[in-house]
């Protein structure tokens, strides 16, 4: 993870959940890229996100999720994310890699396996918060492309205002959780 400037540090330091856009190249959509802080110690923001099959109690607009298997560190899944009418629902399988370097940082990446996406591909990146081990960094990538064109208002709502909340359900997932 790149250092953060000291304007996105002070922001996410306040509780702000920090979004941009980059593009790719030979790709229509965007990288989505989050950054947040969760007052919660990172082995704790953890266990919401080793629990792929979970993902549909909590986090927005996940219709359905389902740890397919779990071998080691990888880690299948399948998930539909519901779309707003009249786009149809999407649906996912991923192959993820969970690496935990206890203390230091614990990472859950994965690819598109199969499903209605060109592309789907993303990670979690979880870190004690400038070294403090009661709170946790979150650096959250996401790029997917469905094979459905997806009307511009609907993706800049995504990066708008989905990301936020995604990062809000994850923090109360937290606390509930704790």
């Amino acid at each position: 993870m790149s250092e953060l400037s000291p304007a996105v540090e002070a922001r996410i330091s306040r509780g702000e959940v920090v979004v941009s856009a980059e593009a790719v190249s030979g790709a229509a959509t965007p990288k989505i890229l989050v950054t947040a802080v969760i007052e919660a110690p990172p082995a704790q923001v953890w266990k919401v996100i080793d629990d792929s099959s979970s993902y549909s109690a909590f986090m927005p607009r996940v219709k359905e999720s389902r740890e397919l298997s779990r071998i080691g560190h990888e880690v299948k899944t399948r998930l539909t994310v519901e779309m707003p009418f009249p786009l149809k629902n999407l649906t996912a399988t991923t192959q993820a890699d969970h690496q935990v370097d206890e203390g230091e940082r614990w990472v859950r990446r994965w690819d598109l396996a199969e499903g209605d996406y060109k592309r789907n591909s993303g990670s979690w990146t979880l870190t004690p918060f400038k070294g403090d081990a009661q709170r946790t960094l979150v650096a959250y990538v996401l790029h997917v492309e469905p094979k459905i064109r997806i009307p511009k208002k609907i993706a800049s709502a995504v990066q708008e205002r989905a990301m936020p909340a995604l990062i809000d359900a994850v923090r109360k997932r937290v606390r509930t959780q704790g």
